[in-house]
This record gives C-alpha cells, sequence and structure tokens, in this order.
C-alpha cells in the first residue's frame, strides 16, 4: 500500500486547518502549505451554548473532521492575564482562575517567546476537551497570540513607542511597546467608531505615550479604519498603516477577507 503524499492537496492529509472560536461565530481557514492559492474559508453562527453549537457546526461539516497535517485552533477570550514566560504552565492557570472567579471555565496557557511571556486564560468549560477528542493533537491559543507576535516583528527592538490597534466589525484590539518591550495586550468590544476612538485615546493617555513622536500604526477593516483615522489623526501625529504580511498573499486571493489572527497563525511554524 503507497504511503500518503502530505502535499497532494487530493488527499486530507496534506491541508492544515485552523479554527478561530468567538462568542458569536466560528470560522476556519485551510490549505495546503506547498500549494499556492489553495485557501479556503467558511463560518458558522454559534448560539448561546457555545459549546453545543460549537459540536453541531463541526460534525455537521465532514471537511473539519478529516485527518488534518495539523491542526490550530484560537479561542477568543476577554478572561486572561499576561505572565512572565518563566511562570509555569500550572501557576498560570491558577492564576487565570484566581483572576475570574466568577468565570468557572477550563484555564489553559500558551507562550509568546517573541515577547517573553505567556497567555493564561478561561475558555467555556468543556470546549479543550472537546478539541482534544475530535482533532488530532490541536494547538490552542490565545486569539492576541498571533498578534502580539506579529507587531512584536514588526515594532523591532529600537526604543520608540508603538501602539497597534486592530480593527474589525464590534471588536478591536490594542497592543502597545515601550523600549521594544509590550506593555499593553487587551482586546474592547465597541459599538461604533465613537466608542473605538475613545478607547484608543485613552490607552494612550494611561500608557504616557506621547502624542508627538510616538506612532499608532492601524490594520483590520479598511472602511472603519478610513472613518477613524482622520479622528485619530487630531490628537496623534504618527498614525500610519501597519504593514499587512506581504507572505499572505501566496495563501490565496481572499487571505485579506479572513480573520487576521488566521492568517498570521497560518504564517508561523
Amino acid at each position: 500500500m503507497e504511503g500518503k503524499d502530505k502535499t497532494n492537496p487530493q488527499q486530507p492529509e496534506a491541508w492544515e486547518l485552523l479554527l478561530s472560536i468567538g462568542d458569536k461565530e466560528m470560522k476556519y481557514i485551510k490549505f495546503v502549505p506547498s500549494v499556492a492559492g489553495s485557501l479556503v474559508m467558511g463560518e458558522f453562527p454559534l448560539g448561546d451554548d457555545t459549546l453545543r453549537s460549537l459540536e453541531d457546526a463541526v460534525y455537521d461539516k465532514p471537511e473539519l473532521l478529516e485527518e488534518h497535517r495539523r491542526v490550530r485552533v484560537i479561542v477568543h477570550s476577554r478572561h486572561f492575564v499576561l505572565l512572565p514566560q518563566e511562570t509555569a504552565d500550572d501557576d498560570c492557570r491558577m492564576l487565570a482562575q484566581q483572576a475570574f472567579p466568577g468565570d468557572g471555565g477550563d484555564a489553559a496557557v500558551c507562550t509568546l517567546p517573541l515577547n517573553g511571556v505567556k497567555i493564561a486564560w478561561l475558555m467555556p468549560r468543556g470546549l479543550q476537551a472537546f478539541l482534544g477528542r475530535t482533532f488530532n493533537y490541536p494547538e490552542v491559543y490565545h486569539r492576541l497570540t498571533p498578534l502580539c507576535e506579529y507587531f512584536k516583528g514588526l515594532n523591532g527592538g529600537d526604543s520608540l513607542s508603538r501602539m497597534f490597534l486592530h480593527l474589525q466589525e464590534g471588536e478591536m484590539d490594542l497592543v502597545i511597546y515601550r523600549d521594544g518591550k509590550l506593555q499593553c495586550a487587551n482586546s474592547y468590544p465597541f459599538d461604533d467608531g465613537q466608542d473605538a476612538a475613545y478607547y484608543v485615546l485613552n490607552a494612550w493617555r494611561t500608557h504616557g505615550l506621547d502624542q508627538l513622536t510616538d506612532e499608532l500604526q492601524l490594520i483590520g477593516d479598511a472602511s472603519m479604519l478610513g472613518a477613524m483615522t482622520p479622528v485619530l489623526r487630531e490628537y496623534v501625529k504618527y498614525v500610519m498603516p501597519a504593514v499587512y504580511p506581504a507572505a499572505a498573499m501566496r495563501l490565496g486571493r481572499d487571505a485579506m477577507q479572513a480573520p487576521l489572527e488566521l492568517i498570521l497563525q497560518a504564517l508561523c511554524e
């Protein structure tokens, strides 16, 4: 019997699968690393019972259950803490549970090696077990992981302070670096551009960024960023687009329509 060719897009084992699990929807991308333009993507709404509706969505989509080359899962959670990288994983989980005692979810932890930190977070109870029994050794990450690692690369090691803003419908991510080190990473829901601008400028002041010398780099939904940029430039001198990873274009022409965190994680080895 011939062995499986993990570069042949006709075989499921050639594909990598990445899921992004949020409060209201699950999005996914699939691609063959060796085949340019192979990206496919999809999404499903999730109900109030996140775990049950996720199970239904996954089991109703047979192509998600195939034996993939690699499976990575990104989980959205606003209940998280950033900790030094040397903190033991068990301690990280304990600290996350202590920080949010009323959550009752499963604790998880992942490492951000470029930033020298770990993220410990809470996900819906039972989700971690479901992922483990449904997929073959899935790698599970907090949603801010690929964003922070990518922005660290853009920030470089200089002493200039920068805020990176990732904006998408209903949610924004703020990542701040001072003296080349991660200072803050957080996500906020928002209803309109005025709310989003308020969060950005409040975080700018709270973390002591300079309106005349420090940078605010933007990435995400083009229409929302287009509307917000003139407002932000009234208060911050250097407001500019963040560089979108050119390597993403090799995945497929629809890469820019996929969630940024999935694309960035797909580009990580």
